[in-house]
């Protein structure tokens, strides 16, 4: 039985690209909400929903730069 690829190689430009249609799709999905009957607005927030913890783990992996004082080891500003 064959494993899930765990381990992704992707760039920070392909990544921002994901990040991109992902808000792209929320966009439209909210639009869609204004133009269609309550079962379906249902539907559409629970997608939405799912594409914002989708960028929460996307944004909770990233690590961000920080300068350090090169003694104490503490953030600079």
């Amino acid at each position: 039985m064959s494993n899930y690829n765990e381990m992704f190689k992707l760039s920070l430009n392909e990544i921002d690209l994901i990040e991109h249609a992902v808000r792209d799709q929320i966009g439209n999905l909210s639009q869609m909400n204004a133009l269609h009957p309550i079962t379906e607005e249902e539907i559409s927030y629970q997608k939405i929903r799912k594409l914002m913890d989708l960028l929460g783990t996307i944004h909770n992996q990233k690590v961000y730069y920080c300068q350090v004082h090169h003694r104490s080891g503490m953030p600079l500003g």
